[in-house]
């Protein structure tokens, strides 16, 4: 975790309940469709120096982490809390499918990729309250999910969908 995230997560964590419920209102909206009080709240929080074009990814992120209650902590990387509820068949397999479709979807202006990642977020939540979410490393992701190597969509496709080999298997 970088400095500025730092900063940033900490002063999300600060936040009273008032201004953390704004920016859980507006989970799934990019910065331009969202409301007044969720902006002035984010402008708060987002560190100076960060690049216009990331500005709607860390909003992502603080109406992501205000789903979760402050002080939640380090936690783990969404991969693969995905991974772990799908092996413990707490996800159904449909969950896998809606994975493969986030992985072909771009970050565009749309909000598209969005919808979709905040509905698989919600729907994690709603499983496992217990197991918080690295959300640091999903800024990171996010910003790194237009890559033209993909490198982001193939960690996640590794820890997700990645079996691992038994004994037997390796006999054979």
């Amino acid at each position: 975790m970088t400095d500025l995230q730092q900063m940033f997560f900490v002063r999300l964590d600060e936040l009273g309940t008032g201004e953390r419920a704004a920016l859980r209102r507006e989970a799934g909206s990019l910065l331009n469709q969202s409301d007044g009080k969720a902006i002035s709240v984010f402008y708060q929080c987002l560190p100076h120096g960060i690049a216009a074009w990331q500005e709607d990814r860390w909003f992502a992120v603080a109406c992501l982490r205000c789903l979760w209650d402050a002080g939640s902590g380090n936690g783990t990387p969404l991969e693969q809390v995905i991974s772990g509820l799908l092996r413990s068949d707490e996800l159904s397999d449909s969950t896998e499918h809606r994975v493969e479709l986030l992985l072909d979807t771009k970050w565009d202006a749309d909000g598209y990729m969005l919808i979709k990642l905040t509905r698989l977020v919600k729907l994690i939540r709603q499983k496992s309250e217990r197991m918080p979410i690295d959300f640091a490393e999903l800024l990171d992701d996010l910003l790194g999910w237009n890559s033209e190597t993909q490198y982001v969509q193939r960690k996640w496709a590794k820890a997700i969908f990645m079996r691992e080999t038994t004994m037997m298997e390796k006999e054979n």
